[in-house]
């Protein structure tokens, strides 16, 4: 059938003919001669069919009548999407206090709802690890002798082999730029020692039957930044492999968590209730069964810090408050040689607390909602009270004889069979839509009443709160929260823009990834990802070979903090990726997603100011420029797409684009370099850089001076002291 678009004016030929002559007594009384003969008549014919022709063209390109075909296409815009965040409970409530799910938690008007029940104890944590000590320099008498004297106090003779180690504690806000993680692999059990530590004026005694038998809730952040610098020609095999789409998202290692009461005694097993961490492999929570009954370890008899014991606390008024040592490491497989922990060690960890909780930005409806009432027909559609819902959360029932019956959501109809009960959601606007009937999926019948028992609502950027930022938890007494690190994957909804550029693309690719330009559209499709390029025939392993049957997605996210000029992706970004692009690939597809690898560069230009401008002014727009110009990400670059992969970095470009600011009258000279550790200042003048086609260029080196530039690498330097190698000291004041 064909299909009719809205019509924002419907008026013709005849009708606007019409219109201008009424109007002529208005405008022209004089003009008394109205009939097709008069030649003015005959103007205002050409004028009326010129219009007919413009509203007909009008009526064929409106926002509204795109919307009406793309909605028949059945690809909604994309709605917008909820932040998440790990947030910690605190109480001092003796029993402890319980949140079921969808507590309420606040960051001011921003509200979050936790996404599983979480019990809150008046404990805190101490995550700590054993960091070996390297062995003492041969001309470092006094630390030999310190160990001498280590050896002697436990016994043993200066001939035996040991280990010394120091406790080293997580840092207490994750979210400090100093915040450095700790890697467990540098401990000498390979294990995460955790203190659960019970609260000021707690009764310990009493706090452990209350939590004998219990769950405790303990979140866990990691550091999943890629290091830097990245080298695709570094990675061997196993490195390659790391980023393969099936080594991303591979199958979960296994964790040993064990309880520690004293020395000498065995470690007992902790039972894991459930892990959203993925064997402690990305950050989220592990909900621990502790023991019944639960031992609490003697205070007067503290850990000695050897094998299968935890770390002393050097702090007297924390150790005395330990209610738990809890010891977690990768356990060997069966027949495996070794000890527990000896295996793959648990990478970087960034913090662990106790009462933790997932929560996402969002709400839940709190009474059902009656939609209507069937009607029988083919594509029934009927809207929500909220907007923006979340997918697979809405719980619709149709009333069937008397009796509700749940019906199943759908991302289509498809591959739906006769009598199949199925509904699908326009996320965005909020409306469950039915099928069509007759040989597709099953309609409401007339009179059959249709109702929804749950959904959830929200998103948006403004859920993207900083550390610290949740403070409340509502209708809950005696509990407050606060959230270690930010909030972070929250996006507004898309665009009519941003829509109508994208859907015509979904239905050339039908969610499938064949062309290079497919891996890369759905790799955008990823929050997140600011910018994705596709490169066939590249395995990481041998990027120089080309490989048959490889694709290659490099992603490039859309902030960094620790390097917001030249932006890696971290695995969890890379598992995101992988996780959609998978199962939208080729079977035959050996597929990769890969951080950018950046060419360090510098830059020195001197430039000549014109009469009238600031110096100062002038010298940072042509810093700026030159940082746009070799910007990563869009909407900055040579062609507003970013600096292209592979693209020789030539001196004679980036002079042309320093000349182009308003106030330069000419360069004395740009100089583009490499880094050389032969060259004086580390750094060797070039006058182009080539880049491998996963290549990058990174400004590490930036001056912009007035006259001759300075050379490569020297940077700017401060002034030397007034007297060399003098020391500089304040002077006392004057007191009388």
């Amino acid at each position: 059938m064909t299909l009719i678009g809205p019509v924002l004016d419907d008026r013709d030929f005849e009708q606007l003919r019409t219109e201008l002559i009424q109007r002529i007594p208005t405008f022209t009384p004089e003009w008394t001669d109205h009939n097709d003969s008069d030649p003015g008549i005959a103007l205002l014919d050409l004028f009326a069919f010129l219009g007919e022709s413009l509203l007909f063209r009008f009526n064929q390109i409106p926002d509204a009548t795109k919307v009406a075909f793309l909605r028949l296409l059945g690809i909604p815009a994309l709605p917008a999407r909820p932040a998440e965040v790990l947030a910690a409970l605190r109480t001092e409530v003796p029993g402890g206090v319980q949140l079921l799910r969808g507590g309420e938690l606040r960051a001011g008007a921003v509200s979050f709802e936790t996404d599983d029940e979480v019990y809150a104890w008046p404990v805190e944590t101490l995550g700590m690890i054993k960091e070996a000590v390297p062995p003492p320099a041969e001309d470092d008498t006094a630390e030999r002798a310190r160990r001498c004297d280590a050896l002697f106090r436990l016994g043993l003779g200066t001939g035996t082999p040991v280990q010394f180690f120091r406790p080293r504690l997580l840092p207490p806000d994750p979210a400090a730029p100093e915040a450095a993680p700790v890697t467990v692999a540098d401990a000498v059990d390979r294990a995460l020692w955790i203190a659960v530590l019970h609260a000021e004026g707690a009764n310990p005694a009493a706090l452990a039957r209350e939590m004998a038998g219990h769950g405790l809730f303990l979140g866990v952040a990691f550091d999943e930044s890629v290091d830097r610098p990245f080298r695709l020609a570094d990675l061997d095999a196993a490195g390659a492999g790391r980023y393969r789409s099936t080594g991303l998202d591979a199958e979960l290692p296994p964790t040993l968590w064990r309880l520690w009461t004293a020395d000498g005694a065995e470690l007992s097993p902790v039972q894991v209730a459930r892990d959203t961490t993925e064997g402690l492999t990305t950050t989220g929570v592990v909900e621990l069964t502790l023991p019944d009954p639960l031992v609490l370890p003697d205070p007067a008899v503290p850990p000695s810090g050897g094998a299968d014991s935890p770390p002393p606390l050097e702090d007297a008024a924390r150790a005395a408050r330990v209610v738990a040592w809890l010891q977690v490491t990768r356990p060997l497989a069966a027949g495996q040689p070794g000890t527990a922990g000896s295996g793959d060690p648990i990478h970087r960890v960034r913090w662990v607390g106790a009462n933790a909780v997932r929560a996402t930005q969002a709400r839940s409806i709190t009474v059902p909602e009656l939609l209507g009432v069937g009607s029988g027909g083919a594509g029934q559609v009927f809207p929500l009270v909220q907007r923006g819902i979340l997918p697979r959360t809405v719980v619709l029932d149709v009333e069937e004889s008397g009796r509700w019956q749940q019906w199943s959501e759908a991302d289509s109809f498809a591959a739906a069979r006769p009598g199949d009960r199925f509904y699908t959601v326009n996320l965005a606007a909020g409306e469950v839509r039915f099928g069509s009937g007759g040989q597709g999926p099953r309609v409401p019948q007339i009179g059959e009443r249709i109702r929804v028992r749950a959904y959830r609502y929200g998103g948006g950027a403004a859920g993207n709160v900083a550390a610290g930022a949740i403070t409340q938890v509502a209708a809950t007494a005696g509990v407050t929260a606060s959230n270690p690190l930010p909030a972070a994957g929250g996006r507004d909804a898309e665009s009519l823009d941003a829509a109508l550029e994208r859907i015509p693309g979904e239905v050339h690719r039908r969610d499938r990834a064949v062309t290079a330009d497919d891996f890369r559209e759905l790799a955008l499709r990823v929050p997140g990802v600011a910018r994705a390029e596709t490169l066939p025939l590249l395995h990481p392993d041998t990027p120089d070979v080309p490989a048959a049957g490889v694709v290659s997605v490099l992603v490039v996210p859309a902030e960094d903090v620790r390097d917001p000029a030249a932006p890696l992706p971290d695995r969890s970004l890379l598992r995101e990726v992988t996780r959609y692009l998978d199962p939208r690939r080729l079977i035959t597809t050996e597929l990769y997603v890969i951080p950018p690898e950046y060419r360090r560069i510098g830059l020195a230009a001197g430039v000549v100011v014109r009469d009238g401008y600031q110096v100062d002014a002038v010298r940072r727009w042509v810093e700026l420029i030159l940082r746009q110009f070799l910007a990563p990400l869009p909407p900055y670059g040579p062609d507003g797409r970013g600096w292209p992969l592979g693209r020789t970095v030539r001196r004679a470009e980036l002079e042309a684009v320093a000349v182009q600011v308003d106030g330069v009258e000419y360069l004395e000279g740009l100089l583009l370099s490499v880094p050389d550790p032969a060259a004086p200042h580390g750094m060797r003048a070039v006058p182009e850089v080539g880049l491998e086609r996963y290549q990058l260029p990174e400004i590490v080196d930036l001056t912009v001076v007035s006259g001759a530039p300075l050379d490569p690498g020297s940077a700017y330097r401060p002034l030397p002291p007034t007297i060399p190698d003098a020391v500089i000291a304040p002077l006392p004041r004057d007191e009388c």
